[in-house]
């Protein structure tokens, strides 16, 4: 069976990338977890296996691009927990069912509703 890169030219350029060296990389994590510890943020190249976790790791905004994570500064762009939009059933003194508050369920403060015709 015959190989593509027999039909190919050879290559021009080669990338050539360093190796790291498994003590390399444990030093910068140990590095990194030192200074999370104390509270500091590593500094820009040396933030390998480092996540900001607290709204205290973004100082007063904006994200870091190289930590592919999500990540909310300042709470931006996070959802928040919804309303519910459970009722409680109001009954006056005599046990009559108030149907008032579901009228006025959802309706701004201000807006009047009337919800018995002796409001009108």
């Amino acid at each position: 069976m015959s190989s593509i890169s027999q039909f190919l030219p050879e290559p021009k350029h080669t990338i050539s990338r360093p190796e790291t060296k498994v003590e390399e990389v444990s030093d910068v994590q140990a590095l990194v977890a030192t200074t999370t510890d104390s509270g500091a943020i590593p500094e820009y190249g040396q933030r390998l296996g480092w996540v900001p976790k607290t709204a205290g790791d973004f100082g007063d905004g904006g994200a870091y691009p190289e930590i592919h994570v999500l990540q909310y500064p300042l709470g931006m762009g996070k959802k928040r927990a919804a309303k519910g939009n459970a009722l409680s059933k109001q009954v006056d003194s005599d046990g009559n069912t108030s149907y008032s508050a579901l009228a006025n369920f959802g309706r701004r403060e201000n807006e009047t509703v009337h919800s018995q015709f002796k409001d009108l």
